[in-house]
């Protein structure tokens, strides 16, 4: 299923580098590079095999998603290069879901998340743009805020 994954990623644009990052010896030759680390420590896994090969974004997709569509992927970066996001996903539906962001906000998961399982739990909480709480509230309000202040019509 991982080789179906690869080719399915190989047909999207913007994409620069595949890398598999793997927690084991997987039992198949595989025409892309592949990282090995930690099972349990997924996070750490993601962030060693980014710096390893210098990723300037992080495209996440994962291997029991073999129906993903190459313009799902596309249209992710698209807009993650577009929106000036750290973190963006795109979830269609469960199975078609990518995930993309910067290295930066990986360091800084890798630093502060506790959940060291789910590579992207923290990303998804500190960029979260709903408002199911009164701290929900103050955050879109101080971006609102921002940007009246720069005129910019984009939030």
């Amino acid at each position: 299923m991982i080789e179906h994954v690869i080719d399915r990623v190989k047909k999207a644009m913007f994409i620069k580098k595949i890398v598999v990052a793997s927690p084991q010896k997987l039992p198949l030759e595989l025409d892309v590079p592949i990282f090995y680390g930690s099972e349990d420590d997924v996070l750490s896994r993601y962030y060693f095999c980014a710096k390893k090969y210098r990723a300037e974004i992080i495209v996440r997709i994962t291997s029991d998603c073999p129906l993903l569509d190459p313009t799902i992927i596309e249209g992710a970066i698209w807009y993650f290069h577009n929106s000036k996001l750290p973190y963006v996903v795109f979830a269609p539906v469960d199975g078609l879901d990518v995930e993309v962001f910067t290295p930066e906000i990986l360091e800084e998961a890798y630093i502060r998340s506790k959940d060291r399982e789910h590579v992207t739990t923290y990303m998804r909480e500190v960029t979260k743009c709903s408002v199911d709480t009164e701290e929900d509230l103050r955050k879109v309000r101080h971006v609102f805020h921002n940007r009246e202040k720069r005129k910019d019509p984009t939030v």
